[in-house]
């Protein structure tokens, strides 16, 4: 029997929108959905360019699957085609792994997800960040709709973590968290979540392998 994980859920509808005017639709059809649109840029990769959806939920998974299928099919039907569905369950959620051993029973395409963003000015180095990023197999990405001033650039700081609980997925993070802050890089809105559900992992090849 599958979790419920009932609790909140981020939802995250991605599709391929390759230029302008297809980004302008996407971003009106999702303000008549009710939902954020969000454009990732990756800085490498097969998929460097994404286009998607941010939405929050409640409930079990099971309705909350449901939910997100509707509002992918409105987004279909709109002429998008929609490449990605990803859920991701907040880790103080219901059957949220705790120990190794729970998260090796869950399906091997469920993992935890991490996040943190960095601002960084002017002066301060942005391949010293990538660089001390890989070290824990963290990865850089920004919001291409974000504008900052003064110099000053925002990035998305990712870590993906499989086949572990939270306690010990937690502790990876951590060690990351300590080391930007040791290094004097300035970090707010961390996220823990675990994603139950993603449709087409591929779409990451290249950026998060």
């Amino acid at each position: 029997m599958q979790p419920s994980y009932k609790g909140t859920f981020e939802a995250h509808i991605t599709v391929k929108a390759v230029d302008s005017e297809l980004k302008a639709k996407f971003c009106l059809v999702c303000q008549k959905l009710k939902v954020k649109s969000v454009f990732i840029e990756l800085p490498k990769g097969v998929t460097r360019s994404q286009m998607m959806t941010a939405s929050y939920h409640h409930g079990a998974f099971k309705d909350v699957l449901q939910q997100i299928n509707q509002i992918a099919e409105k987004i279909v039907n709109a002429d998008f085609e929609v490449t990605r569905i990803k859920i991701e369950a907040m880790v103080s959620n219901q059957d949220i792994p705790i120990s190794n051993i729970e998260a090796q029973k869950l399906p091997k395409s469920n993992y935890f997800e991490f996040h943190v963003k960095a601002i960084l000015s002017a002066l301060e180095n942005l391949e010293a960040l990538r660089k001390y990023c890989l070290q824990h197999n963290a990865h850089l990405s920004k919001n291409a709709f974000k504008k900052l001033i003064d110099g000053k650039q925002e990035r998305f700081i990712t870590m993906r973590v499989y086949s572990l609980g939270y306690k010990s997925a937690q502790k990876q993070f951590d060690k990351l968290i300590i080391l930007l802050k040791n290094k004097g890089f300035k970090l707010s809105q961390q996220q823990r979540e675990y994603t139950v559900y993603d449709s087409n992992l591929n779409l990451d090849t290249g950026w998060i392998d």
